[in-house]
């Protein structure tokens, strides 16, 4: 999959509670809350957090070129896969909780 969003700025804001790591898409100067990494994986993007990190090519989400990398594969997936406008979306739209 090519990705043609290197234009926007765009990154995703990783929070830690209790163990667990929590995900904020920022895009287009607005934040998605996603939720936890497993779930945006499997529920969202469809897919094993492996396959994720196979498809960006990084387990280094958390510096700034593997970040950028996430944030471009979510939005690119969430478009092209599904179809999904972000222009119309609430902050709370693609949340898995």
């Amino acid at each position: 999959m090519e990705w043609k969003l290197n234009r926007y700025n765009m990154r995703i804001e990783i929070t830690n509670s209790y163990g667990f790591h929590y995900w904020t898409l920022v895009y287009r100067n607005k934040s998605y809350y996603l939720g936890q990494d497993v779930k945006v994986c499997s529920r969202l993007l469809h897919m094993l957090p492996r396959d994720v990190v196979q498809a960006i090519g990084t387990r280094e989400i958390d510096k700034p070129t593997g970040n950028k990398k996430l944030a471009q594969f979510i939005v690119s997936t969430l478009k092209e896969k599904y179809l999904i406008d972000f222009k119309n979306l609430q902050p709370w739209d693609l949340a898995v909780e």
